[in-house]
């Protein structure tokens, strides 16, 4: 098992999306897209889990 902040504890699935533009990459403060599906709370104003695209896992934020 990968010990990778941008797998899913649930499945282990890679969410490590498209490679960003380099020119864009300072902008976006990364080189990668990522897959999760943040899980947003309208009372909390924030993400407050993620979700995985493959197996549909939540985890916390």
């Amino acid at each position: 098992m990968r010990d990778n902040k941008e797998d899913c504890p649930h499945c282990n699935a890679n969410l490590q999306g498209e490679s960003i533009l380099k020119s864009q990459q300072e902008a976006y403060g990364s080189t990668h897209f990522s897959r999760k599906i943040g899980v947003y709370d309208f009372f909390k104003d924030r993400t407050v889990k993620w979700t995985c695209p493959d197996c549909q896992g939540e985890w916390d934020r």
